[in-house]
């Protein structure tokens, strides 16, 4: 079983595994399901997060952050941790694996906002030299 392999940790109704071992230092993936009864499926969101950085990116495809998947409340994590096992190691293209792109993103987005605080720093110092 891939459970055993992505060894989750279970926090009620959301699923964190480390995705470390797969080239993703410092960052793991929190899934959060709820079973929805119209569709007879369980709904699952996942966020990138780093472990160095209390923040997180919503993983969305196709500009919806959420998906599908069948399962009973003794598959439910198993299943999980197959989508997020595929995500990490399968490379889609040849050469990139879902959560590069992600990870990619969030990298820049926190280069953006350090060098952004560096000006943000530098001003103020200049002001108070003033």
């Amino acid at each position: 079983m891939i459970r055993e392999i992505m060894k989750p940790r279970c926090k009620g109704q959301t699923v964190e595994i480390e995705l470390s071992r797969w080239g993703y230092q410092d960052y793991y993936v929190q899934c959060a399901y709820h079973f929805d009864k119209r569709e007879g499926k369980y709904m699952l969101s996942m966020w990138l997060c780093r472990s160095d950085i209390e923040d997180r990116m919503l993983l969305s495809s196709k500009k919806t952050d959420a998906q599908y998947l069948s399962g009973t409340r003794d598959t439910i994590v198993e299943n999980i941790c197959r989508v997020v096992h595929y995500a990490a190691t399968v490379a889609t293209d040849g050469k990139t694996r879902y959560f590069d792109r992600y990870v990619e993103r969030y990298e820049y987005e926190l280069a953006c906002f350090q060098r952004g605080n560096e000006l943000f720093e530098q001003e103020n110092a200049a002001r108070s030299n003033d």
